[in-house]
């Protein structure tokens, strides 16, 4: 069992990962939080990042006196970047440590998995995974998308696709629910603007070998490739898209080269763009709210951790941050208690907007009520010479699609 001890104010807070939860200063009861972290699996490097965010952000309250006074007890498991193992690790965290919220997962496929289990149970359920179901068709009240989702990323970015990277595409994405989402919704917005997608590839998570599914399958005439991968797919996509392909351009989905170092990738990188909600490197957002927020969680202006020199994965880092935040919020203002309170507490939530600042580095930020939905805006980064740059910045409003597809406010709590 991996045990953090951090001494504020003079007491110690025992942050346990596993079966045992954080233990508060004081006498009263403490708000129970658990999270799902792929601490395991293809995604352990999403998990590890969001876990030492989330410590951090707990740290930060109980050093200020805790949520009306009450500690936070923190409670983390691992899904393993299983959609199985998450679900049952979501009724773990609820039914055997009794915690009133849950935060992540950054699997697509695991939070669309625990999302009924949410609504079963009862449990506000904050996942930052970007798959549009999840505050679509495959949501439900008890739900917040607390990040962009795909149909933003795409509609963001489909207009600078087309006037800088160019008309005739391919997409090429990991055969999951996330991969889903941005093949359908990149092609829908491309199409709109006025580019075309000539062909549209899937391929397994986890595949170490891409020629067979490029091979063929990008016809001369297309101009650049869109795709949705990340970590060790990623890496293999590059290397063979570089052999198939040298010269096509390349836009990347949201948090698709997300921990890596842009030096090592060297000419299967070079050029490239990403669409992301956070930029890796602090010249891209220089902020002092955004330097408070990198001091806090401990990573560098570069965008790696301090004391191990790693790559964080920062693009969504603050989608756990942020609604830690706004959670804390809603719970003042609706003077939740317990879980009776939980129906005023969504209803509190929906609608609510915070103003940009540490608790908010990112941006200003509204929660649309009717689908749950993070409003706030993106950016383009581009590899240029072995550094990730930002080359655009997209507002909320030109992400925004409306009307919402879904509006959970009518649903019974």
């Amino acid at each position: 069992m991996f045990v953090v001890l951090l001494m504020i104010l003079g007491f110690v807070l025992l942050i346990s990962v596993g079966e045992r939860g954080a233990v508060g200063q004081g006498k009263k009861e403490p708000v129970k939080i658990g999270l799902l972290a792929e601490k395991t699996g293809g995604l352990a490097a999403y998990g590890y990042s969001h876990e030492r965010v989330l410590v951090a952000a707990v740290n930060r309250v109980n050093k200020g006196g805790g949520i009306g006074g009450r500690p936070i007890e923190l409670y983390v498991e691992d899904s393993e970047s299983k959609p199985s193992v998450g679900a049952l690790k979501f009724r773990k965290l609820v039914e055997t440590n009794g915690v009133d919220f849950v935060f992540n997962s950054n699997s697509s496929g695991i939070a669309i998995a625990c999302n009924p289990i949410a609504q079963e149970l009862k449990t506000p359920y904050f996942p930052c995974s970007s798959a549009s179901e999840i505050s679509g068709e495959k949501g439900n009240r008890y739900v917040f998308q607390s990040c962009t989702n795909v149909t933003q990323e795409s509609k963001g970015g489909a207009e600078f696709a087309i006037k800088n990277i160019g008309k005739k595409w391919v997409t090429v994405v990991v055969n999951y629910a996330w991969g889903w989402s941005n093949e359908m919704e990149f092609t829908k917005y491309i199409t709109e603007k006025g580019g075309k997608v000539l062909k549209s590839v899937r391929v397994p998570l986890g595949t170490g070998d891409w020629l067979p599914y490029l091979k063929g399958n990008i016809p001369a005439e297309a101009e650049a490739v869109y795709f949705a991968n990340f970590g060790s797919d990623f890496l293999s996509f590059s290397r063979d898209l570089h052999a198939v392909r040298p010269d096509i351009k390349r836009l990347g989905a949201v948090y698709a080269i997300s921990a890596q170092d842009p030096k090592k990738l060297g000419i299967e990188g070079e050029g490239l763009y990403c669409i992301t909600s956070y930029p890796t490197r602090l010249e891209g957002l220089n902020t002092k709210y955004n330097k408070d927020f990198r001091n806090l969680i401990g990573v560098d202006p570069d965008g790696k951790e301090v004391g191990t020199g790693k790559y964080f994965v920062l693009a969504y880092d603050w989608a756990v941050w942020q609604p830690f935040f706004a959670l804390k919020a809603g719970i003042e203002k609706s003077g939740w208690k317990g879980r009776e309170d939980t129906p005023k507490l969504i209803k509190t939530l929906e609608g609510i907007c915070f103003k940009e600042s540490v608790e908010f580095p990112q941006g200003d930020m509204c929660i649309r009520a009717q689908d749950h939905l993070a409003i706030t805006g993106l950016y383009i980064e581009q590899i240029r010479k072995g550094e990730l740059k930002v080359v655009a910045r997209i507002p909320g409003k030109d992400a925004t699609y409306t009307p919402p597809t879904v509006d959970f406010t009518k649903e019974p709590l």
